[in-house]
Formats: C-alpha cells, structure tokens, sequence
C-alpha cells in the first residue's frame, strides 16, 4: 500500500511532518481527494510551493486542487537518473556529465542556460534522446534558474524529504501489519516533537557569539534560531572570498560586478559572477544568486562592507611628517572615491588629473631616509643607552650536573697526561731554562703560529702532594659514598 507523507521544514531547518496517508491507487483522481482532504485538514491554507517528483498524476492532481501555488520537481530524483538514462553513452564520463552539471548549477539566468544545453546536446549528438527532450520541455519546473524568487525554505533538492524517509526507516518496514505501523508511526513522531523541542531550548538559553563587527550579524543573532544564524555567519565568513567592483550608476540604483573564488569538488578553485543591484532611495538589495528569496538567508555578496587602512604601532603620525601626510590623503581619496565611482565621466576625468600631476611632478624624488628616524636619532641623542634586560630561556637551567669522584679523578689524570704530551712535543724546539738544583721550572712558554701559550707544570712532588690533599678533602666531603 503506498505511503504519501507531507513533509515541510520548521525555523530550525529540520524536517517536519504536515501529515501523512495510506492510498489505494496512484492516479489522478485518488491523489485529488487526497490533497483535498490535507487541504480541509489545514483549514483550506494552501501551500505556496509544492517539490514532487515526476509522477504525472501528481502534477495533475496539483494542477486541480492547488493552481496558485509553483510546483517544480526534485532535482535530486532527475540527477540521480543520469547514470541510468545516460551511462551507456561514450561521453559519459568523458565530460558530459559535467557539462550536464555545469548547465543546472552554475547558469545565473535563463540565457546562460539555453546556451549551455544546446551547446552540449550538439556537442554529444543527443537531438534524438527522448529524455532530454522532455527535461528540457519541462525545463521550469525543475531547472534552477526558472525557479527563482519563490521561498522553498532550503528544500530545492528534497534532502528534507530524502531524510524524513531515513527518518521512519528505523521505525516502519513493508512486513509490519496495519496496527503495527501505527503504533511505530507515533513513535517517530514523537522523537521528531522531541528533537524540536531541545533545538527551541538551544536557541532560548544558548547565545553563538558574532564573528565579526557588523551590526547586521548581531540583528541576525537577535531575529534567527541558532541553526540559521550559523547560516548566516557563514556567509559572512564567505565575504573574504568576494571581490566587488561598481558596474554603473542609473538614477538611484548602483549595479556590481562580483567574483566570488569557490572551490570544486576535485580541490581546484574557480571564479564565479554575480551581478548585485542596490536601490539607495529604496534601501533594497539584490543579488543574482537569489539565496535570500529561496532560503531566506542574506547572501555574502549584499553584506556591504568597506576597507579602511590598518595602522602600524610603529608609525605614530604624531612624530612622523611622512605618515601623518599619507593619514590625510588616504582620508581625502576615500571621501572623494565614495562620491566619483558613481559616474563614469567623473572617474575618467579623474583618471586624467591624475596622469596629468604625474607628469608635472615627475622629477622628484623621496627624500633620503625617514623622517621618523632622523628625529629619533635627534630626540635620543642625550639619552644613555643601557642593556638589555637578560630572560631566561625555557627548560632546565644551565647549572652543572653533580660529577661522580670517580668521574673527576679520570678528567684529572687525562689532563695531566694532555699536558705532558703537549710538553713534550714542543720541548725540541725549545730552550727550557733549568734551576740550579737540576728540578723543572714552574712555568712553561711554547711558541704558537699566532701567539705564545703558557703552561704550566707542576713538579713532582707537588702532584704526589696534590693527590694525596684531594683524597683527603673527598674522605671528609658529605658527598663521598660507601658502597656495601
């Protein structure tokens, strides 16, 4: 028996059910008494728009029962059926389907996508498919650009209503009997009044910060639930990624070219145009992505922003002449852009005034040095200068480890040895005075290639006397251990 739900979408964004039905039969006239009773049910408020797939008693029915409201198709039901209709074609995979994809989804108006079509039907010679030709006689009810300026709530390609069927997946199956599908189906609904009730308490108790300083965001903040304020900062993180320019200026309206860099799905990066007409006496916006219209959501390109110059610390215009001259004419050229970009006589005179003071003014030269540094050399002049602070890196101090007796006594013994080795090699070359007594003097000068090194080099007796000392004093330290 076939199951029609009525599915709609709430100030959340979350699937909702209007109502539901159990039908003998899918023609014409079962499905006019079944919008007709959902229509008493609503108290006779009908739908302004209405997504159904391609059931041709569906649009009759619709046609009868509801003949002011816009009915389109599913666009995720027809772009499912490529592979099926058109899979067997060479050119499939060879850049058909994305040329089929580029004509749907990146055309900003009808012209762009006529042209795109007929260029791809006589590209890959499919005058004769049967298909096409009826998706493209039916061309408005389903085509994105055709569909402009109606509110479908974000519900254009049904995933709203591909996830309610998700949704009474868990609860209903085609074996259950007529009781038990009841009671499953009030199971499901009560989650879904469940879900909606927690979201409602979110968006009452809980606050998402602003990403930015505009005072739209925080209006949006104020008006939105939190799940369509995040669209909306969306969009506003979405402004670094457009480059307006003004087109003209006709009486009050103001029309702007917009490139937007958006990324495809195989990682690449394109530039997309849109066209956005501002109204100043009106105080109206309108963008040729219509996002607003359809989804309620004020899109990046008609969040009017302006960018200002970002002063440096280090360029304090106070005591420095250069910056604080470029402060006033940075102020001057933006006053003055504001009220010349409107007309296109006044930026090419502009334009010539400009190129006229460059050729006048075309020998001279920056001065040499900054100005700001000549009088911080001035001003400091008298100052004393005294060192910096020392700051203490991270990790362990630098302070020696405890070195083991053992340890010391072998570093000791090898630098004797060191001492004797070196002495020994230079004592051919060198005269060494001797004492009366045959003993070896205290001191020791060897002659290097750059200066002279002094060594010195104690006698025999002393190192039998020095020995003994350091084991004495390491018998008597606290740090002498015993091992048992």
């Amino acid at each position: 028996m076939p199951f029609a739900p009525f599915v709609g979408v709430n100030h959340h964004g979350q699937s909702i059910l209007l109502g539901a039905s159990l039908i003998s039969s899918e023609d014409t006239s079962t499905f006019v008494w079944l919008f007709e009773a959902w229509l008493e049910c609503m108290n006779g408020r009908a739908p302004a728009a209405i997504i159904t797939d391609q059931d041709r008693a569906m649009k009759n029915a619709i046609e009868i029962v509801f003949p002011n409201a816009r009915h389109r198709y599913c666009l995720w039901h027809i772009m499912r059926k490529l592979p099926e209709k058109l899979g067997s074609h060479s050119g499939y995979n060879a850049g058909l389907k994305t040329a089929i994809q580029s004509a749907v989804y990146d055309t900003q108006n009808c012209e762009q996508f006529e042209e795109k079509w007929g260029q791809l039907i006589q590209k890959y010679d499919l005058i004769d498919n049967a298909w096409l030709q009826g998706l493209y006689t039916e061309r408005s009810f389903w085509v994105p650009v055709y569909l402009k300026g109606v509110f479908w709530a974000g519900m254009s390609t049904t995933q709203q209503f591909e996830s309610m069927n998700a949704f009474f997946d868990g609860y209903v199956h085609s074996g259950m009997t007529l009781k038990e599908f009841v009671d499953q189906f009030d199971n499901a609904l009560r989650k879904k009044v469940e879900a909606e009730t927690t979201a409602d308490f979110q968006s009452c108790n809980q606050t998402i910060p602003c990403v930015s300083l505009f005072k739209i965001e925080m209006q949006f903040q104020l008006l939105y639930t939190n799940a369509k304020f995040k669209e909306v900062q969306a969009e506003v993180w979405g402004m670094l990624l457009c480059n307006p320019s003004l087109v003209g200026t006709e009486g009050s309206i103001s029309t702007f070219d917009v490139a937007e860099e958006i990324s495809t799905p195989d990682g690449q990066s394109r530039i997309v145009k849109y066209m956005v007409y501002f109204n100043e006496y009106e105080c109206e916006v309108q963008c040729t992505c219509a996002l607003f219209e359809m989804r309620g959501i004020l899109c990046r390109k008609n969040l009017k922003r302006r960018y200002t110059l970002v002063k440096s610390s280090y360029d304090d215009v106070r005591v420095n002449a250069d910056a604080r001259r470029y402060e006033l004419l940075v102020q001057r050229c933006l006053r003055f852009a504001t009220r010349v970009s409107r007309n296109d006589k006044h930026v090419n005179a502009f334009f010539h005034m400009l190129e006229d003071f460059e050729h006048k003014y075309v020998g001279l030269e920056p001065e040499s040095g900054s100005t700001k540094l000549k009088e911080n050399v001035v001003g400091d002049k008298d100052k004393k200068i005294l060192s910096p602070h020392v700051v203490l890196g991270k990790g362990r101090p630098p302070t020696r480890r405890k070195v083991p007796m053992v340890e010391k006594a072998t570093r000791k013994r090898k630098k004797k040895q060191t001492y004797r080795s070196l002495f020994e090699d230079a004592s051919q070359n060198v005269d060494i005075p001797m004492s009366s007594g045959g003993d070896i003097v205290d001191e020791v000068v060897i002659p290097t290639q750059c200066s002279a090194l002094t060594q010195v080099r104690p006698s025999a007796n002393d190192e039998v006397e020095d020995a003994f000392g350091y084991c004495c004093r390491k018998l008597n330290s606290d740090n002498f251990f015993v091992d048992k």
